[in-house]
């Protein structure tokens, strides 16, 4: 009986890579180039060396404990991180092929489950490249930055799509995965958001409880409780307000949030250090128009006109922020706000946030499939306005945002299959009418 479910499993997989072979060799061609070019800084100063040093003090599940107590709330992500930067670099190297290689996979199976879609699911990995340079990972050292982000992204992914499958083994790797994922104080708060949607809409759609939703939702409660009352969270919060924000316990949390959101809205308006919401609004456009949603269309190219302006140094709606940014960083007083004199960006940085979340909500035929794009990108915004929390708001650098690009990256799914459609029918339509002509 045993050697017969081997045989019959054999064969599925047999017949499965003979059937996707070309997408499951173009996954793995972009994992490779993916791969090869986040290993290019894996030499440059960051924390590694430091837990490359405590290899020799403290075991795998022993660090894990420790690093508890003492500073992180990580858990097992501090232990693969001093595993990962202790040993020979080459089992980092397969180690991030390999889970980009089932990440890319699981993500299409998520989003793309049906046959179809041949073009987004060749685009996935592309726009994955694009999104994710590997400067992205360098902040804290190639290690620490992967282990400590890009690892729990893919095991969020990897451990949702496994949820789906009917096995329990699949189940048991599942809960492992999103455990692990959830260790990150950031993804938690993500993965709290959205499978607390998704949870509440399963209910309201089905009438019952899914019970492997309600499982994922508990441990996503139990990494936040687990991040609260961490005792080694204290201690790093008191050296870190010593290090980088002198004074930072004396904010007011209403003080703490608005300096956070002020800082995440100029990172992505007015810097524009992240290209990935220019390709979100590019893409909004292309939908709004084939969906013949004009006024989507005015105001989403408006604000990339503003964007491109402000890129190129021509006075726009952000000349005044940056004025009042630098006005700011000279007083360097951190610890004086004054909701007064940053009114404006306040109102212009939620109004163009409320534009573009209206827009994407509108630009889904069914508003649930809208309604969820919407409670993806709050999730990702609020695991980044985490960081408002910590003294290092300044200092952390673009890692922090690696959540809401996940989120972002996740949306940009999500539109591509809806306006694939569209743009199918709409190439046929255009190839009609060439024929006809001739």
């Amino acid at each position: 009986m045993l050697i017969y479910r081997r045989r019959v499993f054999m064969e599925k997989v047999i017949s499965f890579i003979k059937n996707h072979y070309r997408l499951l060799l173009f996954y793995f061609i972009v994992s490779i180039i993916f791969t090869l070019e986040l290993v290019v800084y894996i030499n440059d100063a960051g924390d590694q060396t430091i837990f490359a040093h405590e290899l020799s003090k403290h075991g795998f599940f022993e660090y894990a404990i420790y690093r508890y107590q003492t500073w992180s709330s990580r858990l097992l992500i501090e232990s693969v991180t001093m595993f990962m930067s202790g040993h020979h670099y080459i089992i980092f190297d397969i180690s991030l092929l390999g889970l980009t290689f089932l990440f890319l996979y699981a993500l299409k199976q998520i989003i793309l489950p049906e046959k179809g879609y041949l073009y987004v699911k060749y685009s996935l990995p592309i726009v994955f490249i694009v999104i994710f340079p590997g400067v992205l990972f360098t902040s804290a050292g190639l290690i620490p930055t992967v282990t400590n982000y890009l690892f729990p992204m893919f095991a969020l992914v990897i451990g949702w799509c496994l949820l789906n499958q009917k096995n329990n083994f699949s189940v048991l790797l599942a809960f492992i995965a999103i455990s692990f994922a959830f260790m990150q104080e950031q993804f938690t708060v993500l993965g709290f958001l959205i499978i607390g949607f998704l949870l509440i809409a399963e209910f309201v759609k089905n009438q019952k409880i899914n019970m492997r939703y309600l499982g994922a939702f508990g441990v996503s409660l139990l990494g936040l409780i687990s991040a609260f009352f961490s005792p080694g969270s204290d201690s790093r919060l008191s050296q870190e307000i010593a290090t980088w924000y002198p004074g930072f316990n004396k904010l007011s949390l209403i003080t703490k949030i608005l300096k956070g959101y002020l800082e995440t809205n100029r990172i992505i308006f007015v810097t524009a250090e992240l290209n990935i919401f220019f390709i979100l609004l590019l893409i909004i456009i292309i939908l709004s128009l084939l969906k013949k949603q004009f006024f989507s269309t005015v105001a989403i190219s408006f604000i990339v006109y503003t964007l491109i302006i402000n890129k190129l140094g021509i006075s726009n709606l952000f000349t005044a922020i940056q004025k009042i940014v630098d006005t700011q960083n000279v007083r360097k007083n951190h610890l004086y706000f004054s909701i007064k004199e940053n009114l404006y960006p306040l109102i212009i940085y939620t109004a163009l946030l409320l534009i573009i979340t209206v827009v994407i909500f509108y630009l889904f035929e069914e508003k649930i499939k809208g309604l969820l794009a919407v409670v993806i990108l709050v999730a990702g915004y609020a695991s980044r306005m985490l960081v408002s929390l910590s003294p290092t708001i300044y200092a952390s650098q673009l890692r922090t945002y690696i959540p809401l690009l996940f989120a972002v990256f996740i949306v940009i799914l999500l539109l591509l299959r809806e306006g694939y459609p569209l743009l199918k029918e709409k190439v046929r339509w255009q190839e009609g009418k060439f024929k006809s002509n001739y």
